[in-house]
């Protein structure tokens, strides 16, 4: 990524080629320390009325699994259902 680049993927929608589904907006990105290169994008998980009483969930999205990175759009292929995961709250 280039400088500033970290800043400007926040807040991108995030859509899967598989299917053409919206997952959600990019509210976060892990760094690996070492290498200084992105792993791993959170999206967090669309919410439903019952999940005010439910743990929150997120997308884990592996940067291995991002097809493109556009101004308005991220493109990811892959199968979101194995990169749930539950909040650490």
């Amino acid at each position: 990524m280039s400088e500033g680049g970290l800043s400007r993927i926040i807040g991108k929608e995030v859509i899967n080629v598989k299917d053409g589904g919206r997952i959600g907006r990019i509210t976060d990105v892990c760094v690996d320390c070492k290498s200084g290169n992105v792993c791993t994008l959170i999206v967090p998980a669309v919410k439903g009325f019952f999940s005010f009483f439910g743990k929150k969930k997120e997308y884990c999205i592996n940067w291995c699994n991002v097809v493109k990175v556009g101004v308005d759009i991220v493109l990811i292929d892959t199968d979101v259902r194995g990169c749930i995961r539950m909040c650490e709250e």
